[in-house]
């Protein structure tokens, strides 16, 4: 079962997945599942910052920082968006 996501939680990409730059686009494969992603703006930044493991908080501070978003909203959605990544199985949240 995945963990539940927090600010406090430390995510990190999956070596499950494949991703490359196309355009203003990121391209994932999920290799268990070959399911295709496509990220583009927010979401593209948010998966290029997971080059390294970082808390969610640093995540959402960069994107309140670079994007014309309120601090709650961003929490939501980024933890949502997180949440669907690691449903999918592309990133992972570290214990």
């Amino acid at each position: 079962m995945p963990k539940m996501l927090e600010l406090s939680t430390v995510v990190k990409r999956s070596t499950q997945q494949v991703a490359c730059n196309l355009n203003d686009e990121v391209a994932l494969l999920q290799l268990d599942s070959a399911l295709y992603f496509g990220l583009r703006g927010v979401g593209a930044q948010i998966w290029s910052s997971l080059e390294q493991p970082r808390s969610i908080a640093d995540i959402c501070n960069d994107v309140v920082r670079d994007f014309d978003v309120a601090p709650a909203d961003c929490r939501a959605d980024v933890i949502k968006f997180l949440a669907s990544l690691q449903e999918a199985g592309l990133i992972e949240a570290e214990e």
